[in-house]
């Protein structure tokens, strides 16, 4: 039941809207003469609607709802149901929160049947708007019990709003942060990149995820993960953005650390083996030396085989050195044609001919990948002895596809198919299947022989998806090297 209060100092009146709305059962209605007497029910009673008289003794209507707007912040829908007023009252009325003005006629019969439409449609209103304010503060309440951090933003940049685990992570109170723009948290060297971002989100791809580097209050950087979503209304350009974020300072910091490392660890294994290598020099002298000037079989065969030993050690750390450059740099998409192309230009091929059939196809893959194909035709020259056709081509499977190389030289035997690809092998054989292993393992392409022996060899690697395209004329993914 709807629960109406009216502020009328006419009885007569009061009556005859009470037994109006009270005969239908669905409003309950209580009535006071005065301003002074409504205040004291509204300090105990709340009501759904209210209904007075403008010119009301002592304290008119219009003083009553100001005080009623200002002091108790009340929105309970409120209709002036008033003798006369002119058009001056009415408009001060409706600005000051009124929702109706129904002036008093003859027939108040009529005129209780239109305060009764307009009862129905204020609280209808007034029960939808209490409805998204619920949710609103259910929204809020979430917001702000998140350990993430959240903040939106208008185009130009200006913050309207942060919750507390932001403002709590800057260490910097609310009304600080709010109105200030965006771009004074920013770290300078980091700006442009930020908002060049920002620009490229759009209606149809509207969320974007970007580390940012930001300023903490006093001055330092702090690293931070966003999920970036763009608002948009029914302009074409974003209406503001929201952003979601979490602490990633530790983990930055941590990968600086890393590469920093693996620089360090990259100079030191530069100097060592560039002084082991010197020292080989010189052993190699003076084995050379002694063999010349040994005549005792038993004594030469001592100096071979630690000539051998030299070469294998020099060998190890030639491999050292093709190791360590493995997954230093980011893997990136790169045109499989390209690739083999340069490596037929880096080999000579006379007397074989090389077919390729790869329809623009590129792989996402370690840049060390152009060694893997150079290899390969490498390992024909030197070890397929009737070598006169490379082929390599590509299909599609149901858990990737495949890129085939394939030679009609003397192939590999049935028992060391697998054991080609073991370090121990790594014989004056270029970089070695080992290290083709391992680079091409680096974006999880997997590679093995299965080729029959005296037909040729045949090497299969398996591209899983997302690693693998085929460029069209707007696609710019792909390098050719």
């Amino acid at each position: 039941m709807i629960s109406l209060l009216h502020v009328d100092p006419d009885t007569t009146l009061q009556k005859a809207l009470k037994d109006y709305f009270g005969s239908s059962g669905e409003i309950s209605v209580t009535s006071v003469a005065s301003a002074h007497e409504a205040y004291s029910l509204l300090r105990s009673q709340r009501f759904d609607i209210i209904i007075a008289e403008y010119r009301l003794p002592v304290t008119n209507g219009q003083a009553f709802l100001e005080a009623l707007r200002r002091s108790r912040k009340n929105s309970t829908p409120f209709i002036f149901f008033a003798k006369k007023a002119d058009n001056k009252a009415v408009i001060n009325a409706l600005n000051t929160g009124a929702t109706h003005f129904v002036l008093k006629g003859r027939d108040p019969r009529k005129e209780f049947m239109v305060l009764k439409h307009f009862i129905s449609q204020a609280i209808q209103q007034s029960r939808l708007a209490e409805a998204l304010r619920e949710q609103e503060t259910q929204y809020r309440n979430v917001v702000e019990d998140q350990s993430e951090f959240i903040f939106r933003f208008l185009p130009d940049g200006t913050i309207v709003f942060v919750n507390e685990a932001y403002c709590t992570y800057f260490k910097k109170p609310r009304d600080v942060i709010l109105g200030r723009n965006i771009r004074d948290s920013i770290s300078p060297d980091y700006r442009e990149t930020f908002f060049s971002q920002l620009e490229e989100l759009t209606r149809e791809n509207p969320v974007r995820s970007m580390d940012s580097r930001m300023l903490a209050a006093d001055g330092s950087t702090l690293w931070q993960q966003w999920s970036y979503r763009a608002i948009f209304s029914d302009l074409p350009e974003p209406s503001g953005y929201q952003a979601v974020g979490r602490d990633i300072t530790a983990q930055k910091n941590a990968e600086a650390a890393l590469v920093q490392a693996h620089r360090n660890l990259g100079v030191m294994n530069t100097i060592t083996r560039h002084d082991i290598l010197n020292q080989l020099t010189a052993v190699f002298g003076y084995l050379e030396i002694a063999r010349e000037a040994s005549t005792d079989t038993g004594v030469s065969e001592c100096l071979d085989k630690a000539y051998h030993a030299a070469e294998t050690i020099r060998g190890q750390i030639t491999f050292t050195k093709e190791y360590q450059e493995i997954g230093s740099n980011a893997a990136q998409w790169q045109s499989v044609e390209a690739l083999v192309k340069k490596a037929v230009a880096s080999l000579n091929l006379t007397g074989i001919t090389v077919e390729y059939s790869l329809e623009n196809l590129g792989v996402f893959a370690d840049p060390l990948i152009e060694k893997v194909f150079y290899n390969l035709m490498e390992n024909s020259l030197r070890h397929g002895k009737t070598v006169t056709k490379i082929r390599l081509s590509w299909r599609e499977e149901p858990d990737g596809l495949v890129i085939v190389y394939e030679d009609n030289g003397v192939g590999v035997p049935e028992g060391v198919k697998e054991k080609i690809f073991r370090r121990e092998y790594f014989q004056n054989t270029g970089l070695g299947l080992y290290l083709i292993r391992e680079i091409l393992s680096i974006t999880g392409i997997r590679i093995r022989e299965c080729g029959i022996e005296g037909e040729g060899a045949r090497f299969e690697m398996k591209v899983p998806h997302g690693n693998y395209g085929f460029r069209t004329e707007r696609d710019v993914l792909l390098q050719d090297g």
